[in-house]
């Protein structure tokens, strides 16, 4: 962005002036200059003289401190009001041109560079001709004019990059929210993931232990012993979601999908090769097909679900696709489909990997494929 669009920029918003609070205050020593004259002997202080220097002085720092006080930039009024201040000090014979080199850095300090410049200059061609009226030699001018110019472009570029670290403070700011949000959603799909499909697991098998305990009671117990082992692992991987470390797997996922889609009455059958331990592991896919299978379980009435896994040359999986055979109430176009928590989380996850997911209903089930970068 260029300077003149910052300045504008900012000007419409909340300025840097917190972060040149020592340059505000350091600034403030051309004033010692003032009563150098006095000192050197030069011109000998009137009483008048040094009274109106004092109240024209209190006047300035009025005018100085204004827009930090109020945390805008300085306007065209407070510039002249101070060139003015130092005009109307010549009489007292001080080194009055301090307030010319003051309202030079001010012009610095407005929010467009071009009008910054030509206000400058305007300054220095002021100073100039008052010389000329004054019977002052070019000599005597041009100090006042150079020291001003300086302090214009020391002003400057102090100011513009405080505008950069301005901007940049902000940016990062900015950042730390966004991670801190991006945190949190991972935080919440994962623990929607993990928890939806432990607790549809959990919740099939207590109902199926209930049933069994009249007719198979050993069962019943292998039942109850699996959902006491199926919640101590919920627990570890809803630790692992915090701790950000997710250690999902595909192949174990998939003997997870067997298990639950076999306990609901569901058969599985796997079209192809399935994923295997020396295969390189995709957790984005793995976590996809954890919540596809508990929205098998959980809303559809299905009695068979068919797996396909898709790899490429270096047998790395990329997609799979989970066709289910649950029948449709009514058949349903696939820009209709109201995603719950899950899928806009699955959504989510794949597309911060490059990947995507499909809807497709079909006439006899519906049909889910999950898709990461090959």
């Amino acid at each position: 962005m260029a300077a003149d669009s910052l300045s504008r920029h900012l000007a419409d918003r909340k300025t840097p002036w917190p972060h040149f609070n020592q340059y505000l205050v350091a600034y403030l020593s051309y004033l010692l200059f003032y009563p150098v004259p006095w000192l050197l002997g030069y011109h000998r202080p009137t009483l008048a003289g040094v009274l109106f220097s004092t109240a024209a002085m209190l006047v300035f720092l009025l005018v100085y401190f204004a827009p930090y006080r109020k945390d805008r930039y300085y306007g065209y009024g407070e510039i002249i009001l101070t060139d003015l201040i130092g005009y109307a000090c010549a009489w007292t014979h001080g080194d009055w041109e301090v307030y010319c080199i003051f309202a030079a850095g001010m012009c610095a300090r407005l929010p467009g560079k071009r009008q910054s410049i030509t206000m400058v200059i305007l300054l220095q061609v002021v100073l100039i001709i008052s010389g000329h009226f004054r019977h002052k030699t070019t000599l005597e001018v041009i100090p006042g004019a150079f020291f001003s110019i300086i302090t214009y472009m020391g002003t400057l570029v102090q100011w513009q990059l405080g505008i950069r670290n301005f901007e940049l403070r902000e940016a990062q700011n900015e950042i730390r929210t966004l991670a801190t949000t991006a945190e949190r959603e991972r935080i919440a799909r994962d623990l929607h993931d993990l928890l939806g499909h432990s607790l549809t697991v959990i919740s099939v098998k207590a109902e199926l232990a209930d049933r069994l305990f009249t007719s198979d009671a050993p069962r019943a117990r292998q039942e109850v012993a699996e959902i006491s082992q199926i919640a101590r692992t919920s627990l570890r991987e809803v630790r692992e979601a915090v701790a950000g470390m997710n250690g999902a797997s595909l192949q174990r996922e998939l003997d997870r999908a067997r298990k639950a889609l076999n306990t609901a009455g569901i058969t599985l059958v796997l079209n192809g090769p399935g994923p295997s331990a020396d295969q390189p592991q995709n957790s984005v896919l793995a976590l996809a097909l954890r919540e596809a299978v508990t929205n098998v379980i959980r809303h559809s009435d299905a009695r068979t679900c068919t797996l396909t896994f898709q790899q490429n040359a270096e047998g790395h999986i990329h997609t799979f696709t989970l066709e289910d055979d649950g029948p449709l109430q009514a058949p349903q176009p696939a820009h209709s489909i109201v995603e719950g928590n899950g899928l806009r989380g699955m959504r989510a996850r794949l597309a911060a990997s490059g990947g995507t997911l499909t809807l497709s209903p079909q006439p006899q089930g519906f049909k889910l494929t999950a898709t990461t970068l090959p």
